[in-house]
């Protein structure tokens, strides 16, 4: 296997380019966040930190990303839905550490984003099949695709949320 220098080249340069917006951004988001009240004061013994902390610093990580997407990407449909859906999750997240929402509107939030990332193409068509004895590797979705995918998406932005309190970023 040969590799493309070329292609290893623009993704060390866009990695460089992320890295470089979000450590930029960084101290610029934590100053924002600690403007409009986006912090975790410690109020029970599960709190590992001992005074309050700013929490949407997932925002200059993502806006890092974002930079990078959008100088080194083509942009075309699927891409789109992508990032409009993560762009939805990541306003809901810095609103979400600014007022504290219900956790219903949240998931329907989440659903709509993962919905815009469907209606753009981005689903899921084939799995692998996990049975062992059966002569097909991968099992077609067929119209499956569209719900597996919506609930894998929503799934993941929670799972995510709920290890690390990272909502907006997932």
């Amino acid at each position: 296997m040969q590799l493309d220098l070329d292609l290893i080249w623009m993704v060390l340069l866009a990695l460089g380019v992320s890295l470089a917006a979000t450590l930029v951004l960084t101290p610029v988001v934590r100053r924002l966040a600690i403007t409009v009240g986006a912090g975790d004061v410690p109020k029970d013994s599960r709190r590992m930190h001992k005074k309050p902390i700013p929490t949407i610093g997932g925002l200059a990580i993502f806006i890092g990303f974002l930079v990078s997407v959008l100088l080194f990407t083509e942009i075309d449909t699927q891409m789109r839905g992508i990032l409009m859906g993560s762009m939805i999750l990541v306003v809901l997240g810095v609103i979400d550490d600014i007022m504290d929402l219900p956790a219903k509107l949240k998931f329907a939030v989440q659903f709509v984003a993962a919905g815009i990332a469907v209606g753009h193409g981005c689903v899921i068509q084939t799995l692998s099949n996990p049975n062992l004895f059966s002569q097909a590797p991968y099992l077609n979705l067929g119209w499956l695709s569209i719900p597996v995918t919506l609930l894998w998406i929503v799934a993941l932005t929670n799972a995510v949320n709920f290890i690390d309190g990272l909502d907006g970023l997932a």
